[in-house]
């Protein structure tokens, strides 16, 4: 096991690597676990991958789920309560001297933030299987992935500072969130939120860079991806289960988009675990 420094996490380090200015780790917090007020000395990514917990940061609650993506600052204190399931999470710790690289190219992280959706969870859930492969390719694909993830976030971060998101809105995103797997309409959410559908479909993609379809099926893709890594369901329930007709139209989707097969990405995802 890769030593890291004192401190670096509260948890279970289930498995780590070090990559050029990066320490990769995926760490398993127990249920209830409760983690005292603290700081760490390096920037991190932080990507949900399993389970849930509350954080605390700068006097404001931040509840995590699965496929939220977390950038915290170097000397950010926080603390958290982990759910009654317990989490897991993939932590890239961000060397200086990388955050300085990126920096010279016009790539910069501000502040606290957290980022969900769209092409930074594919990009992540991309980091999670190349994590768990052991080849030099793999590193060199893990540097790549975490540059595009900072400049993904960059953008979005440049895109949406002092723009005010509408109250309805969030309801929106909301809704997309816990009912993606259903067979929704524009009409219908626009009815649930009280707008017009015209209305809905332009300012949704101007505040979020993709339009509602688009959103949906990356909610859907995320979703998929959790369940090929973590859950026994045979790959036809999955495909149902996040919302796709039959299971060659999700293998079509979920190769298109992440470049793998759905039995593919799990056979790593299982090939790591009994590692």
């Amino acid at each position: 096991m890769l030593r890291l420094p004192h401190g670096f996490v509260h948890g279970e380090i289930v498995q780590a690597r070090r990559v050029r200015g990066l320490i990769l780790a995926r760490v398993r917090y127990s249920p209830g676990l409760r983690i005292p007020p603290h700081a760490h000395d390096h920037a991190r990514l932080v990507f949900v991958l399993r389970g849930s917990f509350t954080e605390t940061v700068e006097g404001r609650e931040r509840h995590a789920t699965p496929s939220l993506l977390i950038h915290r600052p170097a000397g950010e204190r926080h603390a958290a309560v982990v759910g009654p399931s317990g989490a897991l999470v993939l932590i890239v710790d961000l060397d200086p001297a990388w955050l300085e690289d990126v920096r010279a190219e016009g790539i910069t992280l501000a502040g606290s933030a957290e980022f969900r959706g769209g092409l930074l969870g594919l990009l992540c859930h991309r980091l999670v299987y190349e994590f768990q492969q052991r080849d030099e390719v793999a590193r060199l694909a893990i540097e790549s992935l975490v540059a595009g993830i900072a400049v993904e976030a960059s953008r979005r971060q440049a895109n949406t500072r002092g723009r005010v998101v509408p109250r309805w809105l969030h309801e929106a995103r909301a809704l997309l969130h816990a009912r993606f797997a259903e067979r929704l309409t524009l009409d219908g959410i626009a009815r649930a939120v009280g707008v017009h559908p015209v209305h809905l479909a332009r300012t949704f993609r101007h505040a979020y860079h993709c339009t509602v379809g688009d959103y949906v099926r990356q909610l859907r893709l995320e979703f998929a991806c959790r369940e090929v890594c973590f859950s026994e369901a045979p790959l036809s329930e999955v495909a149902l289960a996040a919302g796709f007709c039959d299971q060659s139209h999700f293998s079509r989707a979920f190769k298109r988009h992440t470049g793998f097969s759905p039995a593919e990405y799990r056979a790593v995802a299982r090939g790591s675990a009994r590692s």
